[in-house]
């Protein structure tokens, strides 16, 4: 069983990968192999809207995001971290989430995404408000996808490490407590669909 998180954050070793971190250590203590993906380094596009992909199934831009999506295929789930920016993705995440628009499309199947059956998880850190909006978000994106959603992890905090002893989303858990739970949450949900 194959974990992979995408941290969506523009600011590398922030709160979004420090939670992403603690999600995948309880993957892998849970006995799944975890992989990283930091966008904060990659150079990708947004989408352009050519449709190439509606044919196909693959998208013609070719930048960093070419090896992201062979990892989102080989990946049984995938736990996709951002931090709230005006009460939506930043948007070096959203070109992440539109470029895998062009998964939905070319599984032999019109209409059933490359992604259907995977589970999807969601870490949101914010400062103080959003992260219910963009966690409706992140379920919807799932759900186009038909892929399986499942409980998302919050956390908040502003200065980079302030999640390390940030409050969750959830009364009685801290940020990190609820990463963990994500973690081990996902890979539960992995044996149960298998």
């Amino acid at each position: 069983m194959k974990i992979l998180g995408i941290v969506g954050s523009p600011r590398k070793g922030g709160n979004t990968e420090i939670m992403m971190l603690e999600a995948l250590d309880a993957a892998r203590q849970s006995g799944a192999e975890t992989e990283i993906v930091t966008i904060s380094d990659k150079q990708i596009a947004g989408c352009d809207s050519c449709e190439v992909c509606y044919k196909t199934g693959i998208c013609k831009i070719k930048d960093d995001m070419v090896p992201v999506y062979a990892q989102i295929k080989a990946a049984d789930a995938i736990i996709f971290g951002t931090p709230v920016y005006y009460g939506d993705f930043p948007s070096q995440a959203k070109a992440v989430i539109d470029r895998m628009h062009a998964l939905r499309f070319g599984n032999g199947l019109q209409g059933t995404s490359q992604l259907g059956g995977k589970v999807g998880g969601g870490i949101i850190v914010t400062r103080r408000v959003g992260a219910n909006q963009v966690r409706g978000l992140l379920y919807n994106i799932f759900l186009a996808h038909d892929m399986v959603p499942v409980r998302a992890a919050i956390g908040y905090g502003r200065v980079k490490g302030d999640i390390k002893d940030g409050v969750g989303g959830m009364q009685g858990l801290t940020a990190l407590q609820e990463a963990r739970q994500l973690g081990e949450r996902v890979v539960d949900m992995v044996k149960r669909l298998s």
